[in-house]
């Protein structure tokens, strides 16, 4: 059997899934909009799609650590929240078999005006699990969290690193089939990350299947049994995790390339312009338009620091002769 197929039969099958969101044309401030409320109108009926997920078809197997890679916007997270029922798909069909539990957004599904321990009740109604099931599972949730002294206390009061502590022992403790986590273990400290993976590797053994998207390379071909690589909104690929991570490398190389090369033409014709426009640019984007910047600035400089060496080393010359 080929790596790209499940090894198994499937718990999760996906067949056709897009998802679309609706973009404006552009910004509006409140009041432009309720002075020109018809102008304000015409644009939110002339909106453009974006499909962030399109035409995947995918099945995971029972027991499978299955990961998908990508890069930022190509539509990971938005196909794992499709996989929870968080959201819903456009278009296909998702079918599930078995109980799910999610690690999705840092604090998703906690309220922040009550208790870790009431939290962790609540976790485990939603999922159909009845009182009794989880207060017998939350000494073991509270000790692997390392919560013990804080678990009274209001959520509100926790720090970002706390948050995912609990949230990764509620959804790993509560009798998952099916456990999907996103890049939220990146907020945890190395131990802890340490402390999930094996506690994930652990629950693979039992059979529950794991779903996990992140950019923690080392992670995905150390547990992955396989792998996706997601390319605006599509699975480019679906196979071995070291070969799909080489791929995905070799992409982010290529495309940093081609960024690097857009941002010196946009500088060598219009470089203040083309700063300001990437006021709201993401971060990577500014930041190597900043290096950029430098580099070129340093590159300029440097000829003229050379000649003007030279120049000094001949007037030092000159001098020397004449006496």
């Amino acid at each position: 059997m080929s790596s790209d197929s499940p090894p198994g039969p499937a718990v999760m099958r996906l067949r056709d899934v897009s998802r679309r969101f609706h973009m404006l044309d552009g910004p509006m401030e409140v009041k432009t909009a309720l002075l020109h409320p018809f102008r304000f109108l015409g644009r939110y009926r002339h909106r453009n799609p974006f499909w962030a997920v399109r035409d995947v078809t995918l099945d995971i197997a029972r027991g499978e650590f299955f990961s998908i890679v990508g890069a930022n916007g190509s539509g990971k997270s938005t196909l794992l929240r499709l996989m929870a029922g968080l959201s819903r798909p456009t278009a296909g069909t998702i079918e599930a078999t078995g109980r799910i539990s999610t690690l999705l957004e840092l604090g998703s599904g906690f309220h922040p005006q009550v208790s870790g321990r009431e939290n962790a009740i609540l976790n485990g109604l939603l999922i159909g699990m009845t009182r009794a099931e989880i207060e017998a599972l939350l000494p073991r949730i509270v000790a692997f969290a390392g919560l013990q002294e804080f678990i009274n206390q209001p959520m509100r009061t926790y720090s970002s690193g706390m948050y995912v502590r609990l949230g990764f022992a509620i959804a790993a403790h509560m009798d998952p089939e099916i456990l999907l986590v996103d890049e939220v273990l990146a907020v945890g400290d190395a131990h802890f990350q340490e402390k999930c993976y094996n506690h994930i590797a652990s629950l693979r053994e039992r059979g529950v299947t794991i779903v996990m998207v992140s950019h923690d390379l080392a992670a995905v071909e150390r547990f992955s049994t396989r792998a996706a690589l997601m390319e605006r909104g599509r699975i480019a690929a679906i196979g071995d995790p070291r070969q799909i991570i080489h791929r995905h490398v070799e992409r982010l190389a290529q495309t940093s390339t081609e960024i690097r090369r857009a941002i010196d033409e946009a500088i060598e014709a219009r470089p203040e312009e083309f700063g300001r426009a990437l006021k709201d640019a993401p971060e990577e984007i500014r930041e190597a338009f900043e290096r950029a910047v430098a580099e070129r600035a340093a590159a300029e400089q440097a000829p003229a620091t050379a000649e003007g060496a030279h120049a000094a080393r001949d007037d030092r010359t000159g001098a020397g002769d004449g006496q």
